[in-house]
């Protein structure tokens, strides 16, 4: 995919001029102003400005300093046909990435441009970093800023260098596949290949071919000899979904790869040596299928060199609003769709709702919100039925407890106004010990109104 280029100059022919100079490496966009620019901005997502000095209305420095309050990792190129060292200094100073002086050559514009490109990629790593300090984060995808998120990331950027095995442990829909994906980000193999394979989706008589490939003749429909997923993954990491479903035959030549380094294709005699880093995840309870005899336990212990538990949705609810956030913006582009966030009401209900399919069924939730919204906001209505009717559950417990305290405080008034004001009297008359009805008074707002007339 091409980089995206804005393009802001009042006159037509610089802008297609410079069009012309990018469009061979570049998606250009050009606006005749920067009011016209600004609002394209909350749009589109773009790796570059280029942007003329004097133009009518806001010019280029004026632009310059709103761009860097609305999208400051995104550097902006100034040209103009007016070059001083004055204005040069000025635009410098206000943050612009270079300057260019009209006329200017084409391949200095287009090596100018790739290098600012370059430049915000750089910003935007380090602005990841920044969040991560500060302790809201977004790294390879994982979002949030929970303490067990925070623990979780920690884990996985101390062992990623290693090639250890890691067992992933966790509902489905935690985002399993997203934390190995982490690692293997994180890791020296990041270069290298990263496949998945999902154990419980193999018919037991391929899952070996699958894991390790045959020969030609291998078996009946072995027309050709085939890698199988450890020769592809190669120099990379494989990540074993559902790992509890391997079958009881494949578990010790699972234990083999780990421990010696070496698999056997199906109808072959010849170890191959592998250079994979494995990663299993399994959202069963893989000790108890051990004890049950279910699952070796040397097999066990060796994946679990680094057990990594990844909490449910319910567990992390501080982290909703973020992946809410984040998902929007994934899907909006994907789906053409302006980046909406939930309204108020829908927001309770979001936070409110216990989410069994975690991560999973939220990213779900948010893709039907988007393609089905009308107005500014993703209202309640535009979610599943089950979010809608949580929903209206909140909103039915906020009228039962706003009548109830309605009429708790005109009990209570009516019961002031019969003792005189004397809170010991209302006591005896309500039946309340005193500090009980103290209480209720102070919720209400009535302990001036109530204070014990009879006390000196």
């Amino acid at each position: 995919m091409k980089l995206r280029v804005m393009v802001i100059d009042d006159l037509d022919s610089a802008r297609q001029m410079v069009k012309r100079a990018l469009s061979r490496s570049f998606d250009v966009y050009d606006f005749a102003s920067v009011a016209e620019a600004l609002p394209a901005l909350d749009r589109a997502e773009f790796d570059v400005i280029v942007t003329d000095l004097r133009m009518p209305g806001i010019d280029g420095l004026e632009g310059l300093k709103r761009f860097q309050v609305k999208v400051p990792e995104i550097p902006v190129i100034i040209m103009t046909a007016f070059a001083t060292v004055e204005t040069a200094v000025e635009a410098m100073k206000a943050g612009a990435f270079d300057y260019l002086k009209k006329p200017f050559d084409p391949e200095e514009l287009e090596v100018m441009v790739q290098r600012a490109a370059e430049h915000g990629a750089l910003r935007r790593e380090n602005r990841t970093l920044k969040q991560q300090l500060s302790g809201t984060f977004s790294v390879q995808g994982m979002v949030g800023k929970s303490q067990s998120m925070k623990e979780i990331i920690s884990i996985a950027e101390r062992i990623a260098p290693s090639d250890v095995p890691v067992l992933i442990e966790g509902e489905s829909g935690t985002g399993k596949d997203v934390l190995a994906r982490t690692i293997h980000g994180l890791s020296g193999r990041a270069k290298g290949p990263y496949l998945a394979l999902n154990m419980s989706a193999i018919p037991e008589n391929l899952a070996e071919s699958e894991l390790f490939g045959h020969e030609k003749g291998a078996f009946s429909g072995a027309d050709q000899a085939r890698k199988g997923f450890f020769a592809e993954a190669d120099g990379g990491t494989l990540f074993l979904d559902e790992i509890g479903m391997l079958s009881p035959l494949l578990q010790p030549k699972l234990l083999r790869v780990l421990q010696d380094g070496e698999f056997i294709p199906v109808g072959s005699r010849k170890p191959q040596k592998s250079n994979v880093r494995v990663v299993a995840a399994t959202n069963e309870n893989l000790k108890k299928a051990v004890q049950d005899g279910k699952f070796r336990e040397d097999l066990w212990y060796r994946l679990r060199v680094v057990p990594m538990r990844l909490p449910p949705l319910r567990e992390r609810r501080e982290d909703i609003p973020l992946l809410i956030e984040h998902l929007v913006q994934k899907h909006a582009v994907r789906l053409s769709r302006p980046p909406l966030m939930p309204d108020a009401e829908a927001m309770r209900a979001l936070l409110d709702h216990s989410w069994p399919g975690n991560i999973r069924e939220l990213e779900h939730a948010i893709e039907r919100a988007l393609l089905l919204a009308r107005g500014d906001h993703l209202a309640v209505g535009d979610f599943p039925p089950e979010i809608a009717a949580r929903a209206a559950e909140i909103a039915g417990e906020g009228r039962y407890r706003a009548a109830r305290d309605a009429w708790e405080r005109k009990y209570l008034e009516d019961l002031l106004r019969e003792a005189g004001g004397a809170v010991g009297k209302a006591a005896e008359l309500s039946g309340l010990h005193r500090s009980t009805l103290y209480e209720k008074l102070a919720r209400h707002g009535l302990v001036e109104a109530g204070r014990d007339k009879d006390s000196p």
